[in-house]
């Protein structure tokens, strides 16, 4: 029945120009193995798009973008589509991705985009909050599998054979203590706060890449971490805290650092990792009243109906789920949490993410947006994004 319906309307009119009546369900195949779905249901009242991309035999591939192609700022999903296609990408779709601080344009989370890192961190929470805990994210691995994860990053700084941890990259540990490595796509932002002050070590990035390892070469002497930027070529390790010490043995090796990343738990290597929060499904079962104690959820957030961008996909991972629920409007009031968990059930979902919502969400599916965005002055301006992007012969 469902292969029939996908037959007929491939010959209809373009799905947005088309009118559901209430309880509808529309279908329209974007692509082979890309199809857009348009439910509208009278009991909420809800109206959502549902984005199914078929995984199988490499016809498609997950980008995680950030906006500007930097650290900090902010830009539509339309226009981080639009640039992705610019540089030669075949986009079919996007979707807003991590919550972030609104005056930067910083995402909460961890980020990993073509297997190069942007920011990692053990813990995460509200810009500027006190309370910290590890949230959920999306990854795919190197192997092209998708996974949903309370990610803590897990790095390693080596010289024959003595070992130091690395706490993060391009982000200050939120309890003050630990050492990150600063590259240069963190430049705009102190190394340090009024809280948590550190001391640096200055090197040179020598070779490599973070899909195997870095080595660096140390240079000058430890000093009190500032925010002079760095150029291109180079890095600073800050300890914060009681690991100044590593800081100081580091220093006085006087030998060439290989540096290592990973995640725990531990899933393979990831060439995408991008935040979310909370994780709403595991193995098809709702996951959202643990989630008011493992990520911290709000009531503001989970008990409430928001306009809601979700991902998520099947037991097999086969299918790949982008979802957008529109909200704030009379026609379409929004989703809880529990009602998300729900309602990407009765898709087939077993695995899945909320990701920022609000108006935040946006769709993208070839050019157009295709929800109706909650904001006043239309889609907003947001931290990073997902792409699916299609695979070249």
């Amino acid at each position: 029945m469902l292969r029939r319906q996908l037959v007929l309307l491939s010959f209809a009119a373009p799905l947005l120009a088309q009118q559901p009546a209430a309880d509808s369900t529309v279908v329209d195949t974007v692509a082979p193995g890309l199809v857009h779905t348009y439910v509208v249901r009278a009991a909420g009242p809800w109206r959502a798009h549902v984005l199914s991309v078929d995984l199988r035999g490499q016809r498609y591939a997950v980008r995680s973008v950030r906006a500007l192609d930097s650290l900090r700022g902010r830009e539509k999903v339309t226009d981080i589509a639009r640039r992705a296609r610019a540089s030669g990408l075949v986009v079919r779709a996007a979707i807003n991705a991590d919550f972030f601080d609104l005056k930067t344009g910083e995402s909460v989370n961890n980020q990993v985009s073509g297997g190069k890192l942007w920011k990692a961190l053990a813990m995460s929470g509200p810009p500027g909050g006190t309370v910290k805990s590890a949230r959920g994210q999306f990854g795919i691995t190197r192997r092209g599998k998708p996974v949903i994860e309370r990610f803590v990053f897990s790095g390693i700084v080596h010289a024959g054979r003595a070992f130091w941890a690395l706490d993060g990259v391009n982000a200050i540990p939120s309890n003050g203590q630990g050492l990150v490595l600063w590259l240069a796509e963190g430049n705009g932002r102190p190394r340090f706060d009024s809280t948590r002050a550190g001391r640096e070590l200055r090197a040179q990035l020598v070779r490599g890449t973070w899909r195997d390892s870095l080595t660096l070469r140390t240079r000058g002497r430890v000093s009190a971490a500032d925010s002079t930027p760095l150029a291109p070529d180079e890095v600073a390790l800050v300890a914060y805290g009681p690991t100044a010490a590593r800081l100081d043995s580091l220093a006085a090796l006087g030998r060439p650092l290989v540096v290592r990343a990973d995640w725990l738990p531990s899933v393979g290597a990831l060439d995408e990792l991008i935040g979310g929060w909370p994780v709403i499904l595991r193995d098809g079962a709702p996951t959202v009243s643990e989630s008011a104690v493992r990520e911290l959820t709000g009531k503001t957030n989970a008990d409430v109906r928001h306009p809601r961008s979700l991902i998520g996909f099947d037991a097999d991972t086969s299918h790949l789920y982008l979802v957008a629920i529109d909200g704030r409007s009379s026609a379409s009031v929004g989703m809880t949490l529990a009602e998300a968990a729900d309602f990407l059930r009765g898709l087939g979902v077993a695995h899945a993410l909320n990701l920022d919502g609000g108006g935040s969400t946006a769709l993208v599916v070839d050019e157009r947006i295709v929800n109706k965005p909650s904001d006043p002055a239309g889609e907003r301006s947001v931290a990073n994004a997902l792409l699916i992007v299609g695979r070249t012969p």
